[in-house]
């Protein structure tokens, strides 16, 4: 057997989505859905009035950002299913990346109980039921705000301690990892002062970096050592 031959088809190639396809239409839904950002944002300075008349003047924006924070689910679970995926095939077994997956879970259930939570504000009837805006947008911007935060941190500090120990990624990607993670964490303190909510998009955004950083340095493939390309090309 022509050793070369051996070589390359003993390369093991993890089978999976594309990660940086996952991030580019994960940011697409996040940019077409901006809307629902910004009234997460406004919502919680508000009095219930004035909830109101901003639903009632902006129904349909914020159905359009509910959906678009629903769909960005998907690729964003996606992406996180396949980055622990491709950490495990690579050989990382460090409880890092059961954090990592961990965070992931609870950061696509908190995109879609605050998608849900803002489309519901939107249905017929709400608006004129006591209490019921109040707590829709408080649930829909916990979820989407710092709740995503946090877990999103988790996922983001699994996956780069992991990796960066494991020399799978280069080190200013795992700091940057390191960097955004306590950026998320740091969220968690707009429960309690609502300016720690600068926090949040910090995380969302320079974390779509890291993933976009995430997705074009972490291997795809394990290439093999010597010793065991010459013992399969002996066999």
């Amino acid at each position: 057997m022509n050793p070369s031959n051996g070589s390359l088809n003993s390369i093991k190639r993890h089978a999976g989505p594309n990660l940086l396809l996952l991030v580019l239409v994960y940011a697409g839904f996040m940019v077409a859905g901006g809307s629902k950002l910004v009234a997460a944002f406004r919502f919680p300075h508000d009095s219930a009035e004035k909830a109101i008349a901003y639903l009632a003047q902006n129904a349909w924006y914020i159905q359009w950002g509910s959906f678009c924070e629903l769909a960005s689910a998907i690729p964003l679970g996606l992406f996180i299913a396949t980055t622990v995926s491709r950490l495990r095939f690579l050989g990382v077994r460090a409880a890092g990346e059961s954090i990592a997956f961990l965070g992931g879970i609870g950061v696509t259930v908190m995109l879609i109980l605050s998608a849900l939570a803002s489309w519901s504000l939107t249905r017929p009837g709400i608006a004129e039921t006591v209490g019921a805006v109040p707590a829709l947008q408080a649930i829909s911007f916990a979820a989407g705000g710092p709740g995503f935060a946090v877990l999103f941190g988790l996922f983001i500090a699994g996956v780069s301690i992991s990796a960066g120990i494991s020399r799978l990624m280069p080190r200013w990607l795992m700091w940057l990892g390191i960097l955004v993670a306590i950026a998320c964490e740091l969220a968690s303190l707009s429960l309690l002062n609502f300016k720690a909510a600068y926090f949040i998009p910090v995380g969302r955004f320079v974390g779509l970096v890291w993933m976009i950083g995430v997705s074009l340095t972490l291997p795809v493939s394990i290439t093999p050592s010597i010793g065991d390309t010459e013992a399969n090309t002996a066999a």
